[in-house]
């Protein structure tokens, strides 16, 4: 994903009427308070995704392949993100798809929508990513923040360091950090350049470093999630004698386990297969 076009999407929300901000910040903060928000960011934004009823999946498809998708099937809500990309990035990713479902898999009959990046030059990716924005960081919380945690320290005297905490605080990448302190008009556009300028000189990373910050928002995880559901289905469908034990395998590489690794009370290794069993790949497409 280009950062410039990140950022330039991100930014761009003024072609949004002020009706339309308001209802899309009411569904966000809505969905905080379904999430248990009481922190200034989320503990835990895949987790909370879950409990809310999302299937979660994450998995590392390259820096250079999408950003994630949400999507509808057979009546689940599925949201995706590339777990390849910096953790600050795909914490946006997760909020960005949730915004997608509640506006848009809801409202219109679209079941499907796919990410490259945030910069396409449509409302629906606006939307999201106004949503993303109000989800992640709250304007109350934000100004809660600046006003207990920075002891409202005078915007002249901000520095890397501060963006830093309140990036901590809220689980987000400089830059959108930045962006959201500028449409909400805390910042202006001249520190905004002198911000951005020290986080280019110093690096994200460095400056978290330096305040004791969350430095695994600049790294990306790697992170390998299914849903339960789908291991608990293949598993069944071994223990019944439907797929070969190298189907199972099949399945399971994709989150790092070995079939040996699996509890025996889960599974029986040992159990002789058909040569008439039915492929893994036969089953997922009779699922179609």
């Amino acid at each position: 994903m280009h950062i410039k076009n990140f950022i330039i999407a991100l930014g761009r929300l003024i072609w949004m009427n002020k009706s339309r901000q308001r209802a899309i910040e009411k569904i966000a903060l809505n969905m905080r308070d379904k999430c248990n928000v009481i922190s200034y960011g989320f503990q835990n934004i895949f987790e909370s995704a879950q409990k809310v009823g999302y299937r979660v999946i994450r998995y590392p498809v390259g820096k250079d392949s999408l950003l994630g998708f949400a999507m509808i099937k057979d009546g689940d809500r599925i949201i995706f993100s590339n777990s390849s990309l910096i953790l600050s990035r795909e914490i946006f990713t997760i909020a960005h798809e949730i915004g997608h479902q509640k506006l848009h898999l809801s409202e219109t009959d679209k079941i499907f929508i796919k990410d490259i990046d945030f910069d396409e030059k449509n409302e629906f990716e606006y939307e999201a990513n106004y949503f993303a924005s109000c989800l992640l960081m709250p304007e109350e919380k934000v100004r809660n923040f600046i006003k207990f945690e920075l002891n409202e320290k005078h915007r002249s005297l901000w520095n890397g360091f501060d963006i830093a905490r309140l990036q901590t605080a809220f689980s987000t990448s400089y830059e959108m950090t930045l962006i959201r302190l500028k449409v909400l008009e805390i910042i202006d556009g001249e520190l905004f350049d002198r911000l951005k300028m020290e986080k280019i000189e110093q690096s994200a990373s460095k400056l978290l470093h330096r305040i004791s910050g969350n430095v695994d928002l600049c790294k990306s995880s790697e992170f390998k999630s299914l849903p339960a559901e789908v291991f608990e289905w293949v598993i069944s469908n071994y223990n019944e004698r439907l797929i070969p034990v190298k189907s199972l395998q099949t399945a399971l590489n994709y989150v790092d386990l070995r079939v040996e690794e699996l509890d025996k009370a889960i599974i029986n290794v040992d159990q002789e297969k058909d040569d008439e069993s039915e492929s893994f790949d036969d089953l997922l497409r009779g699922m179609d």
